[in-house]
């Protein structure tokens, strides 16, 4: 039976046309970020690494007819003519309200991507303000260990064999040198002479003098006189060591958000979806942040990462429950004096005590945090009442960055940013105001 040789030509261009398509697919990711980072099933997936995210704008592979003789062949009965129209593709909107639709979808591929893969996408244009460095107080880090210098003393098992031989070659090249130079011999007759009196100087220039020691001859393929070479105490060389260690500025991030009846279903999704993309963020740029998260409705308790992310609740609304909460997590955990505190808060806007919580907010403001970021979800046609007691109490100004409206405080006096989301394509225009490094309100 005959064997197939495989066509080595082929394989090649099979893995080129792989690679195109992957990067293809890199591509369209892009392109896509701000509906992708917004569906459901990336941000409830349960633990894996993996994330499959849909890719429109991409074709699947498909065949090509050839070009043969200028005509491309494969298709139709060649009896039409030139000009004549064979179909024409049916306009949007044609379907009947309330009927089923007559149009054709649009074609979108799955495909599988690595989470930390898909945030190093998303960084390439997003970044946490730069950390603002403690002078008082920042983490010290313990690396290991690490060379620290060559010292003349030291205890056998730091000796450095290499340092150590290069400087007995050292030493033997300028004895010979200086035996040429008061004898007026040839180098092979000075190597022998010093190998004879082991390393003697003195009694190696005597013996030169007086005639007195062997000629060099060639023994065993090589020439005496070039033999072992002598280490003196003199050329022993041990390394120091010391504790690696690097100074990190410490940081903290907290996060709060409300949970109260009047957060649906889809405002703590939204919210949700921004602290779990920021959360990725701030685990793939820094070694170092602390999470701290907050769940409140008309009071504030400490909650781990899974439940801030899944757990819902009802029940009234008090947002100065979290500012308070927070507050006494930095008076005795977090002094600013020592950290960089980055709080967060999404709520809807809708507050039982508005007057307290911008109270509370302002004290916590004093504390001197590097930034507060506020995020207010509104249903359509609802009144910002919130974020509105922020705009006229605390002073912030409207702006824009990347075409998408927010507020932040007047420069050099408060240090918040305000967004308002609607929706989910305003996730990824919030993630870029609070986190990307330029902004124009960010103090880091």
């Amino acid at each position: 039976m005959g064997v197939l040789k495989p066509d080595y030509d082929s394989i090649s261009r099979g893995a080129t046309d792989a690679a195109r398509h992957r990067e293809k697919i890199k591509e369209a990711i892009k392109r896509n970020l701000p509906e992708i980072i917004s569906d459901e099933a990336i941000i409830t997936r349960s633990g894996d690494q993996m994330v499959r995210v849909p890719v429109r704008g991409i074709k699947s592979y498909r065949f090509i007819h050839r070009y043969r003789d200028g005509i491309q062949g494969g298709f139709g009965s060649g009896e039409s003519e030139e000009g004549k129209v064979i179909g024409k593709r049916p306009k949007p909107g044609n379907g009947r309200p309330g009927k089923p639709g007559e149009e054709p979808g649009v074609d979108y591929l799955e495909t599988e991507i690595e989470l930390a893969e898909l945030v190093e996408m998303m960084l390439d244009d997003i970044g946490l303000p730069n950390l603002q460095r403690k002078e008082i107080v920042e983490a010290v880090v313990t690396r290991g260990w690490k060379q620290d210098s060559i010292e003349k003393h030291g205890i056998l098992p730091r000796l450095e064999k290499k340092r150590t031989i290069k400087e007995a070659i050292k030493r033997m090249e300028v004895l010979v040198q200086n035996l040429m130079l008061r004898s007026a011999r040839e180098e092979d007759e000075c190597r022998a002479a010093l190998e004879e009196a082991d390393g003697d100087f003195d009694e190696a220039l005597a013996r030169l003098l007086s005639g007195s020691n062997r000629q060099p001859a060639a023994e065993h393929g090589r020439i005496s006189g070039s033999g072992g070479l002598r280490i003196e105490s003199s050329d022993l060389r041990f390394r120091t060591i010391k504790e690696d260690t690097e100074y990190e500025s410490n940081a903290v991030v907290i996060a709060m958000m409300d949970v109260s009846g009047s957060m649906d279903t889809m405002k703590k999704y939204l919210a949700r979806s921004f602290y779990f993309w920021m959360t990725s963020f701030l685990r793939v740029i820094y070694k170092r942040v602390e999470i701290r998260f907050i769940a409140h409705t008309t009071e504030a308790r400490l909650v781990d990462e899974h439940q801030f992310l899944h757990q819902g609740e009802s029940g009234g609304t008090s947002c100065y429950s979290a500012y308070e909460l927070a507050t006494n997590l930095i008076d005795t955990e977090y002094p600013t004096r020592k950290w960089n505190v980055y709080p967060f808060h999404f709520s809807d806007g809708e507050d039982w005590d508005v007057d307290r919580t911008v109270s509370s907010l302002e004290r916590m403001l004093d504390r001197g945090v590097a930034n507060f970021g506020y995020g207010e979800i509104q249903a359509e046609h609802s009144s910002s009442v919130l974020m509105e007691a922020y705009r006229k109490k605390i002073g912030l100004e409207a702006d824009r960055f990347d075409n998408f409206s927010f507020f932040r405080g007047s420069r050099g006096i408060s240090p918040v940013l305000g967004v308002i989301i609607r929706g989910k394509p305003d996730i990824y225009p919030a993630l870029r105001v609070f986190l990307h490094s330029g902004n124009p309100g960010g103090r880091g």
